[in-house]
């Protein structure tokens, strides 16, 4: 942005007597970001041009009251373009995956399953067990659709795995007192996973360092 159109910014606030602090509380941004504005630092994207119009009850050409007021706006919306196209990304085959999870009607068939159980064989008791894989189902489901591995690994459903394993061996073989050591895997699986674990740097994010 040039120093045109950030002194007219300043000049604006002060008409209006407000200070950077004031301002940014009601645009729902930071003092530093009205700062950077008005030393010509940054630019406010197209929303906050609108807000600062709409706060000041003038209309965009009159807030910028210059020549270059078009490509301000144009270099906002093309930011607004970029962001938009980061969001956009292309999903992975994992999060294809998890999308294909989280439609497919699994409680329907868990349920089927837990009938067909009850009523032919009588095994309602242990039979609830299944319901125990909705959790897991879902929370899989939920975690391949996560784009960064490392929190892809955090959201997996290791406690409801722990718990399931539990159950079936204390239920099923009456083995209650060793079987509680698979919950021991809970805290040491995340410790690993957030203090050895690291991303291997995309191209984007190097890029990005570089910058």
């Amino acid at each position: 942005m040039n120093i045109e159109i950030a002194n007219r910014l300043v000049q604006l606030r002060k008409e209006n007597g407000l200070s950077q602090e004031a301002l940014a509380a009601k645009l729902g941004i930071s003092r530093q970001a009205i700062s950077k504005w008005e030393r010509a630092e940054a630019s406010p994207d197209t929303d906050n041009l609108m807000a600062l119009a709409e706060l000041y009850g003038m209309s965009l050409d009159a807030l910028l009251n210059t020549e270059n007021d078009q490509y301000i706006l144009n270099g906002a919306e093309e930011n607004a373009d970029d962001e938009k196209k980061k969001v956009k990304k292309e999903k992975t085959e994992l999060q294809k995956k998890g999308i294909k999870m989280l439609k497919f009607p699994f409680p329907l068939i868990v349920v089927i399953v837990f009938l067909i159980f009850g009523f032919a064989a009588n095994l309602w008791h242990p039979a609830w067990l299944i319901f125990l894989l909705l959790p897991i189902y879902y929370h899989l489901g939920g975690a391949l659709c996560i784009r960064s591995k490392k929190a892809r690994l955090l959201a997996m459903p290791v406690p409801e795995v722990a718990l399931l394993i539990y159950l079936c061996f204390g239920i099923l073989a009456n083995l209650w007192s060793p079987t509680w050591i698979v919950f021991l895997v809970i805290p040491l699986y995340y410790w690993l996973v957030a203090s050895f674990y690291k991303e291997k740097k995309t191209e984007d994010s190097v890029s990005e360092s570089e910058k």
